[in-house]
C-alpha cells in the first residue's frame, strides 16, 4: 500500500477513534456529588490498547474520594482492543484494572486530576492449553504481561509499573513466626519499600501527589499487617481469620508488640482514599473494641418510626440481651406439665448448656458405616470438630490427636438444620430429672412444635412506660425479618466516633453507612442516619449515601423489579420480562462463591416442593468464566433458567454480596428483596402466596 495513502487510513481511524472517545467518556462521566470549594473535582482521562487481549472485559476499581466505598467501572473493548475511562477526583487515586478472563489478572495505575495517560497492556502469548479442564486452568500461572505508559502522568506509572511485581507478591509468615520475627519481617519490608521509592524519586519526576499515596499505601500497608497477625492461625492446613466476640480467638502477644502503633497516625487525611488505611482502621477499631454480647435489638430491627427515647432504646436492649436467648420455660408451658420449680429451674439451665453432640453421633448422621468399635474410638478423641469444604467427599482426619470430620460445603446447611431441629431430649438429659416417659414425649413434641415468642413475652414492655399501641408495633416488628448486622460493624462504628475526628472522621463513617446499606443491615444503618445526616459537615458524603438510599427504595417489596436481558449458555437472550404470569425466583451466584454451593441442598428441596406449580428459577451467575460457569451448572446439577451477568445487573439489584435472593411475583413486582432460603416452609408459603 501506497505510504501516503496509509498514512491517511490511519490519521481517519485515529480520528474516528477520538470521535469515538469523546462519545465514550461522555458516557462514563459519574455522577457525582458536588465537593466544597478546595476539593473541586477535577477530570483524569485514562485511555488504552490491550495487545493480544485473553478477554476483552476489563473492571477498573479505585476507593471513592468524594463519596465513601469503593468505584467501580466496567470496560468492554472495542474492535481493536482499545478503551477510555473519565474519573472526576479531587487528588491523585491509585486504580486497579481487574482482567476478567480466564485467569483473574489486576494491574494498578495511579491518576491524578488533570492527567491525560495512556497505557498499553500487552500479555504474553500462551500456547492453547490441551485439557479443556477448568482446575488445571486454574492452576496454571497467568499470563505474564507488560505496561507501558505515556501522556502526562506517566512517569509516575512507569515507576509504579516497576515498583509493583517486585512487592506486590510479598505474604508475611503469619503461621511460622513468632511475634517479634513477623514484626522484623514487616518492617524489613517496609524498609525496603521506602529504600525503592526513593531510588525512583531519583530516577523517575514523580509527583508529589503519588508520592504522598505510595507513603500512605507502604505505611498503611505494613501497619495493617502488623496489626492483624494475632487474628490468624494455621488450621488444618489453612491460613484462617478466626473472630469471636471475646477476643479470645487472638493469638498471644506480649503487651509490648503494639507498640508501633505508635509510630503511625490513626488520622490521616492524606491517606483518604488508599485502601490499605481503611483497612488499617477497621482491623485497628476491631482490636480495641470491647464486643461482649449479640447485636442489640436496635441494630436488628428498624425502631426509628416509633418515636422512642434513646433512655428507652438502651433499656430495651438491655432487657433483650438478658434475656437471649430465651428460657425453655418462656418457649414451653412447664408448669401445666406438673413439673416442680426445681425441675424447671433444672431444665432451663441444661437447655442454656446443652448436651453435646458426640463424635459417633455425627458419624452416624454422617451415614458412615462403622463397627462399634470404631465408633468407641471415635468417641475417645477429648476434640472434635467439623469444617466444611470444596471437597465432595466425607473423611476423617486425626492428625495431632484433634478428629476433625472434612465434609462438602453443600452438607452445611443440612448440618444446621439438623443441629436446630434435634428434639429437646437430645439436648438435655431428661433421665436425670426422673420425668415419667409420657412427660418425656410431651415435652419433645411442645418444643418440637413451640411457637417463635413474641417480644412482649421475652421483655416486660409495660415497665418501660410504653402504650399498648407501641407495645403491640414492637410486637409485630419483632415478627417481621431482621438484619443479621455484624457485631462488630455497630460497635466498631461507635468506637470510631471516640477515637476520629474531622474528615477522616465522617469518611469513615460514612463507609461504614454505606456498607451496612449494601449488606442489607437496614435496621444498623437506620439507627445512625438521622444522628450522621445532622452532624457530618462534608455535604458530598451525605449525598452519596442519600442516593444510595434512594436507590434501595426502587428495590423494596411492592415495587416492579428492574428488568434485563442477559445471555443463557447457548448464547440465547433471556429477559426477566419474558416469565410474567410466573412467581421468579432470582439467585444471584457464582460457581466460586462457597456460600452459593452451600445453599444449593436447600434450593433443591424448594425446587422439588414448587415443581408443578407456575415457578421460575433463574439463575444469574457473577462467573467472569464461561466454561468455569457451565461446568459448576453441571456438576452441581442446578436447576432452572441460567444467565451470566454483565455487572449493570448486579449493580442494578444492588448485589454487593452472594448468595443473594430476589423473589419477584407474576406481575413482576419485588416480594422479597433479600429471600432467606433456609427456611424451606417459608419460603415455599411465600411463592404459594403469590401464585
Amino acid at each position: 500500500m501506497d505510504h501516503t495513502l496509509k498514512s491517511k487510513l490511519e490519521k481517519r481511524d485515529m480520528n474516528a477513534y477520538s470521535a469515538a472517545l469523546m462519545v465514550l467518556i461522555a458516557s462514563l462521566s459519574l455522577c457525582l456529588a458536588t465537593a466544597s470549594a478546595q476539593n473541586q473535582p477535577r477530570a483524569a482521562i485514562v485511555t488504552g490498547e490491550v495487545h493480544n487481549a485473553p478477554s476483552r472485559e476489563i473492571e477498573f476499581r479505585h476507593e471513592a474520594l468524594l463519596a465513601p466505598g469503593s468505584s467501580q467501572h466496567h470496560i468492554v473493548l472495542d474492535e481493536q482492543n482499545r478503551f477510555a475511562l473519565l474519573l472526576n477526583i479531587p487528588k491523585g487515586i491509585f486504580v486497579t484494572g481487574y482482567y476478567k478472563g480466564e485467569h483473574h489478572i489486576h494491574f494498578p495505575f495511579f491518576v491524578e486530576p488533570g492527567d491525560s495517560l495512556h497505557a498499553v497492556v500487552t500479555f504474553a502469548e500462551v500456547a492453547a492449553a490441551e485439557s479443556d479442564s477448568v482446575q488445571s486452568a486454574a492452576d496454571e500461572a497467568p499470563p505474564a504481561y507488560s505496561l507501558t505508559f505515556s501522556g502526562r502522568g506517566a512517569e509516575n506509572n512507569r515507576f509504579l509499573a516497576e515498583f509493583w511485581p517486585q512487592h506486590s507478591d510479598f505474604e508475611p509468615d503469619y503461621y511460622a513466626l513468632e511475634p517479634e520475627k513477623f514484626a522484623h519481617q514487616l518492617k524489613q519490608r517496609r524498609q525496603d519499600e521506602f529504600a525503592s521509592l526513593s531510588e525512583g524519586r531519583e530516577q523517575y519526576a514523580l509527583s508529589l501527589g503519588f508520592i504522598d499515596c505510595m507513603t500512605a499505601f507502604i505505611n498503611y500497608n505494613w501497619a495493617d499487617k502488623t496489626v492483624s497477625y494475632p487474628n490468624f492461625s494455621y488450621e488444618n492446613g489453612r491460613l484462617t481469620r478466626r473472630m469471636s466476640p471475646d477476643g479470645s480467638h487472638r493469638r498471644e502477644v506480649p503487651p509490648a508488640y503494639y507498640d508501633f502503633l505508635q509510630e503511625i497516625p490513626l488520622i490521616d487525611e492524606k491517606a483518604i482514599g488508599v485502601q490499605e488505611y481503611r483497612r488499617f482502621l477497621v482491623n485497628t477499631l476491631d482490636l480495641e473494641a470491647k464486643l461482649d454480647g449479640p447485636p442489640r435489638l436496635a441494630d436488628r430491627y428498624k425502631l426509628s418510626g416509633l418515636g422512642l427515647s434513646p433512655t428507652v432504646h438502651a433499656q430495651l436492649d438491655s432487657m433483650y440481651d438478658a434475656n437471649n436467648p430465651p428460657r425453655l420455660s418462656q418457649m414451653i408451658d412447664l408448669a401445666g406439665l406438673g413439673i416442680v420449680e426445681s425441675a424447671q429451674a433444672q431444665l432451663d439451665s441444661m437447655y442454656a448448656d446443652p448436651k453435646e453432640i458426640s463424635a459417633s453421633q455425627k458419624a452416624a448422621w454422617l451415614g458412615l458405616e462403622l463397627s462399634p468399635a470404631a465408633l468407641a474410638e471415635l468417641d475417645s478423641y477429648e476434640d472434635h470438630n467439623m469444617t466444611f469444604g470444596m471437597e465432595d467427599t466425607t473423611r476423617i482426619d486425626t492428625t495431632d490427636g484433634k478428629l476433625t470430620f472434612h465434609l462438602p460445603l453443600a452438607k452445611n446447611n443440612e448440618w444446621y438444620e439438623y443441629v436446630n431441629n434435634r428434639p429437646l431430649s437430645a439436648r438435655v438429659d431428661m433421665a436425670s430429672l426422673e420425668l415419667s416417659p409420657t412427660i418425656q414425649t410431651q415435652l419433645d413434641s411442645m418444643f418440637q412444635n413451640r411457637k417463635p415468642l413474641k417480644l412482649s413475652q421475652r421483655v416486660d414492655l409495660a415497665a418501660l412506660g410504653l402504650s399498648p399501641a407501641v407495645q403491640t408495633q414492637l410486637d409485630s416488628i419483632f415478627a417481621g425479618p431482621s438484619s443479621y448486622t455484624s457485631l462488630w460493624t455497630a460497635e466498631r462504628y461507635d468506637l470510631a466516633q471516640q477515637k476520629l475526628q474531622g474528615r477522616v472522621l465522617y469518611w469513615f463513617l460514612a463507609r461504614e453507612l454505606m456498607d451496612g446499606i449494601r449488606r442489607g443491615f437496614e435496621a444498623y444503618v437506620d439507627a445512625r442516619w438521622q444522628s450522621f445526616e445532622q452532624s457530618n459537615p462534608f455535604p458530598e458524603y451525605t449525598e452519596a449515601l442519600q442516593a444510595k438510599l434512594n436507590k434501595l427504595s426502587i428495590l423494596q417489596p411492592g415495587q416492579p423489579a428492574p428488568d434485563f436481558t442477559l445471555n443463557d449458555p447457548a448464547g440465547q437472550p433471556v429477559s426477566l420480562s419474558q416469565f410474567k404470569g410466573k412467581v421468579v425466583l432470582l439467585d444471584f451466584w457464582a460457581s466460586w462463591c462457597s456460600p452459593c454451593i452451600a445453599d444449593l441442598g436447600t434450593l433443591r428441596k424448594i425446587k422439588e416442593r414448587v415443581a408443578a406449580q407456575p415457578v421460575v428459577f433463574l439463575n444469574v451467575s457473577l462467573d467472569s468464566n464461561d466454561e468455569a460457569w457451565t461446568q459448576a451448572i453441571a456438576k452441581h446439577e442446578i436447576k432452572g433458567v441460567h444467565v451470566r451477568s454483565d455487572g449493570a445487573v448486579t449493580q442494578a439489584y444492588n448485589v454487593g454480596g452472594i448468595p443473594r435472593y430476589y423473589l419477584v411475583d407474576p406481575q413482576g413486582l419485588i416480594v422479597e428483596d433479600r429471600l432467606r432460603v433456609r427456611d424451606i416452609d417459608e419460603v415455599v408459603a411465600k411463592i404459594e402466596e403469590n401464585l
